[in-house]
């Protein structure tokens, strides 16, 4: 077993010791699928993920994009007649995968980094900051200046960001991640 394939072990096994309840009550009823918003953009469905994982296929998960795309909004965790937690097992192969350095989306890897630090000096996300700092690190300065305009005009996000008042504390959380 190459280093690689002992990685992969290791985040099954945690997946079936600290993710409650195990995976193996999953009976594929495709519940969690139907109820996620962007299932026909994954790669591979969350329930089709959480067969890969009984069957030691954690390398095509984190190789694919199905993992990044998810919004984790648990609603594949809130179907799921069984109460398998599909988002956190979502989560925790996204934050495998990235500290393994496998990004599957163009450009991913600079707006988790960029998002951690704007959440790490205010204390929560300010969309404006993480939309110019994403255009001016990916070189696509003028990246949907279109809708800019009419998303400020109709008011949907603050200009002036707004600070959490212990801010020092979310940034020791953060500097693991960062």
């Amino acid at each position: 077993m190459g280093n690689i394939d002992k990685k992969f072990k290791k985040i099954k096994d945690d997946i079936q010791n600290f993710i409650e309840p195990n995976i193996h009550y999953c009976y594929q009823c495709g519940k969690c699928t139907a109820g996620c918003p962007l299932a026909s953009d994954y790669k591979y469905k969350p329930h089709q993920i959480i067969q890969l994982i009984k069957l030691d296929r954690i390398g095509s998960i984190i190789n694919s994009n199905s993992i990044y795309l998810c919004i984790s909004c648990e609603i594949c965790s809130s179907r799921c007649p069984q109460d398998v937690n599909v988002s956190a097992i979502m989560n925790y192969l996204r934050v495998k995968g990235w500290q393994m350095g496998i990004y599957k989306i163009p450009n991913i890897s600079i707006f988790y980094k960029l998002f951690l630090r704007i959440v790490g000096k205010l204390g929560r996300s300010y969309e404006p900051a993480l939309i110019l700092g994403l255009n001016l690190m990916s070189g696509k300065l003028f990246n949907d200046l279109d809708i800019a305009f009419n998303i400020l005009r109709k008011r949907k996000i603050k200009l002036l960001p707004e600070f959490v008042k212990d801010r020092k504390k979310i940034n020791q959380i953060l500097k693991k991640y960062i």
